[in-house]
């Protein structure tokens, strides 16, 4: 049985496993020119790209530096709006009863509700794509302000491989709070660029890909409760249902409509695999007048139109995984954007932070508010992950005890 397990989960994750094992080898293999930091971060230094952050920041110096500027005060309402979001989102998960977490670890095979599962080298492509965008931005910026950028490169933190660029730390100090405050910020500000350029390219590509193909209705991935109306009926996650009350459904807009009409407590006939099951809607949590299926990251379905499911299925295919990673580019950019306008010591939204207290307070004082702030923020980040985590653990307490 133990054995039937581990099989399953090398085959499920075959190709994750591959690849770190192929990045294992050659870390080895070449590990005298890494440098290595804290056990886990490993950065190989090239010169790769600074002649081309040098070109760049000569001719278009005027442009650099007025996005540079712009991208500092977008990097301070960024701080602001993520800081409050992860305030929010713990005073909810706190209060509210079953709500859903807006922090997550984003990694390969991660289902993401309302978007779907992450492929491995999407999110492998993505990711690189945006580390390198992110540091060469830190590097034009800088070299438009004439500070050196000693070296760029690849680092893997654990699992994570991207890209680093190194101003001169001592030249950057010694420049005015604007300056260092645009050097920052360029990151994080090139990345939410990247993320709306993905998405006007995704918006490009949708209609072509939908018009290749049929809605068929909708489905769900999970349960909100296992109590709730769909879930005791025995319809299942993954069932594609067609249809309600008769009515043909080929979207779940389709469903929403008939839901409209209803209440807490009235019935409802889903059509699922052929067969009609008549559902009790519960009480929606969010308002009592409403109802509620009970169901949660849910997505259409579609087949593929005759045409293109024969001899042009390569179209298809492209134009889907193009759609399919600029939608990945769009959500990771963002997320990852304004994930390091954060307060917090290992990104860029924490250094822009210990720049305003050491302007504000000084250096020694400065640096004490800066790691208490950071500190706040690291942990509110930590409940933001794992509450959801602890909030189960006096159930499984009642669970174990009862048995």
């Amino acid at each position: 049985m133990a054995l039937d397990v581990v099989l399953d989960f090398f085959l499920k994750y075959k190709v994750i496993i591959i690849f770190y094992l192929v990045v294992a080898t050659l870390i080895f293999i070449f590990r005298k020119k890494f440098d290595i930091q804290n056990k886990i971060i490993f950065l190989l230094r090239t010169k790769i790209g600074l002649n081309l952050m040098d070109r760049i920041a000569t001719k278009h110096r005027e442009w650099v530096i007025l996005l540079g500027y712009i991208g500092a005060g977008v990097g301070f309402v960024g701080m602001v709006f993520i800081s409050g979001v992860l305030i929010k989102n713990l005073y909810d998960l706190i209060t509210v009863e079953n709500a859903a977490s807006g922090v997550s670890l984003v990694l390969p095979g991660a289902n993401v509700p309302g978007v779907g599962i992450l492929p491995f080298w999407h999110w492998l492509f993505a990711i690189f794509l945006i580390a390198v965008v992110h540091e060469f931005s830190h590097g034009v910026v800088a070299r438009a302000h004439k500070i050196e950028v000693k070296s760029s490169g690849l680092v893997l933190f654990g699992p994570i491989i991207g890209a680093f660029v190194e101003p001169d730390e001592k030249k950057m100090s010694k420049a005015d709070d604007i300056v260092q405050y645009s050097v920052l910020a360029a990151g994080a500000f090139s990345n939410i660029l990247l993320s709306l350029i993905a998405l006007g390219l995704l918006f490009a590509v949708s209609p072509l890909e939908q018009s290749m193909r049929t809605p068929v209705g909708f489905t769900f991935d999970a349960y909100v409760s296992p109590d709730l109306p769909i879930a005791v009926a025995g319809i299942e996650p993954g069932s594609v249902i067609t249809g309600a009350d008769g009515a043909v459904v080929t979207t779940f807009a389709d469903l929403q409509k008939t839901l409209d009409t209803k209440k807490p407590g009235d019935t409802i006939v889903l059509k699922t695999d052929g067969v009609e099951k008549a559902i009790v809607l519960a009480a929606n949590p969010s308002d009592a007048t409403k109802p509620f299926l009970g169901i949660t990251n849910i997505h259409d379905t579609f087949d593929v139109k005759p045409e293109y499911a024969g001899g042009l299925s390569y179209v298809y295919a492209v134009v889907h995984e193009m759609g399919e990673f600029f939608k990945w580019v769009f959500l990771l950019s963002m997320g990852i954007g304004v994930f390091n306008l954060l307060p917090l010591p290992i990104v860029d939204g924490g250094r822009m932070v210990q720049t305003f207290c050491r302007k504000l307070k000084g250096t020694v004082l400065g640096d004490k508010r800066y790691g208490q702030i950071g500190m706040f923020f690291l942990l509110l980040l930590l409940l933001n992950l794992l509450y959801p985590l602890i909030a189960k653990i006096p159930g499984l307490l009642v669970k174990i005890f009862a048995a």
